[in-house]
């Protein structure tokens, strides 16, 4: 009884060791998370960048641009590009801290197209390729690395005023360039020069559209073949429910992805990467199950699609299949080169490295887990494609088409540079890759001054 009396006396004693203790705990946990953030990014936490912080969210390998299916909502058919951005629907870039509106045509740019030219003093650049020609436009777009390059090492250009206007988006592969620069030309746009920044896609993505038994110049099946069934009403209730909850998923994604942008203590940052990276697993399952669906349903292929896509007239092996994909991609590069000098412009063309394509580059361990899947789709496209893209890449050069291989590139580069299993680059990745493709043009400016003339 006597101890029952004199509890209440030691209650705010109680009390008081109990919140000292979990202030310590807390404080302890907060030192012990901003240390792991240290030893993971090499920076303090509470003084870290937005820039960082992207770069960050980025190594986590969030999958929110890893496939075409959930972007089935944000992506429209067009009749001559395949398809497009939705208007006005914002462009999120892990290295970036803008958000870059899609224009009217469903491209993410600062400008309408067609742009026309306001005065004689604009030099008008267009960027043409996939995902990686997209990033590599919007990288410039921020940091200005080819402009600064082109105004400091070329003096003709030195005063002028340089305009970006992208034609690129993630899964275009040729012919989607050629079709869309002829189309732009015809409405009476001006280049001064093109960037055409491909390679990938039309090995990785066109081997898919080989094993799908689709013709290897349509569009990637990967983006077309979801469109097709929503345009001809091709969905099932399994399919569309699993669609639902791919959005609900990818919305719940993109707002814990911004939780921790806002993230002020070391602690909840922690937190909440843990639960986004569940979601994120979450996300993937989904997915998967969508693509399993997909995988199983039996399509009539006698049905009356009100989208045409075509199929090969014969099948041929792998082997003559991925020559094909070469001769396309030459093909559709001489004829843009063509194209440009109708039109008194310039054209210069890179091959964009890969991870699955084997170089001199040493993978780190935390970047091999990041970058590298075995037995990844585009894996066999990447190692089967691009020698035959490389063997094409020598032809055009005798053709005095300023072509460049870009693959190696990263070999001597020592921090990460990939931020997904993929084929794109972090900040690092994009400045490497947009120094070596700016001193790539200035070196053919410099070489051939009778070029330069055009903007005296």
């Amino acid at each position: 009884m006597k101890k029952l009396t004199e509890l209440p006396k030691k209650l705010p004693e109680i009390i008081k060791i109990t919140l000292i203790n979990l202030v310590f705990l807390a404080i302890f946990i907060e030192l012990g998370a901003a240390a792991l953030y240290w030893s993971k990014y090499k920076q303090l936490f509470y003084t870290r960048s937005d820039r960082s912080t992207n770069e960050a969210i980025a190594q986590l390998g969030l999958p929110l641009n890893q496939t075409a299916t959930d972007e089935t909502i944000l992506e429209r058919l067009h009749p001559f590009f395949g398809y497009v951005l939705k208007p006005n629907q914002p462009v999120n870039l892990e290295f970036s801290t803008r958000v870059f509106p899609a224009n009217n045509w469903g491209f993410p740019s600062d400008y309408d197209y067609p742009f026309i030219r306001q005065n004689p003093n604009q030099v008008i650049i267009g960027v043409f390729g996939g995902s990686v020609a997209s990033n590599f436009a919007m990288y410039e777009s921020e940091n200005q690395v080819l402009t600064k390059t082109l105004k400091e090492k070329i003096p003709e250009l030195a005063n002028k005023e340089i305009i970006i206007l992208p034609f690129a988006l993630g899964g275009y592969k040729q012919p989607q360039q050629l079709l869309i620069l002829n189309y732009i030309l015809s409405l009476g746009q001006e280049f001064d020069f093109v960037i055409n920044i491909d390679g990938f896609n039309e090995v990785a993505l066109s081997h898919l559209n080989y094993q799908e038994n689709i013709a290897l110049s349509m569009p990637s099946v990967q983006h077309l073949l979801p469109l097709r069934d929503v345009a001809s009403n091709n969905l099932g209730v399994d399919e569309l429910s699993a669609i639902a909850k791919i959005v609900e998923n990818r919305e719940e994604l993109i707002q814990r992805q911004e939780s921790l942008q806002e993230s002020k203590l070391a602690s909840t940052y922690l937190f909440r990467v843990v639960s986004t990276q569940a979601a994120a697993r979450k996300y993937q399952e989904n997915l998967m199950a969508f693509e399993k669906i997909r995988g199983q349903k039996q399509q009539n292929p006698e049905q009356d699609f009100i989208l045409k896509i075509e199929n090969p007239q014969e099948v041929v092996d792998v082997d003559t299949a991925f020559k094909k994909m070469a001769e396309l991609w030459g093909n559709s590069s001489r004829l843009m080169k063509q194209s440009l000098e109708n039109q008194n412009s310039l054209y210069f063309h890179f091959i964009q490295p890969n991870q699955y394509y084997p170089t001199g580059r040493s993978f780190s361990e935390d970047e091999r887990k990041l970058a590298i899947i075995e037995n990844h789709p585009y894996q066999g496209g990447v190692q089967k494609g691009y020698p035959a893209l490389l063997q094409t890449i020598e032809q055009l050069k005798t053709e005095n088409i300023p072509i460049f291989n870009a693959t190696k590139i990263f070999d001597n580069v020592n921090e990460i540079v990939y931020i997904d299993s993929c084929c794109h680059y972090n900040q690092t990745g994009n400045q490497v890759f947009t120094t070596y493709i700016a001193d790539s043009i200035v070196g053919v400016l410099t070489q051939n001054p009778e070029l330069k003339n055009r903007w005296k």
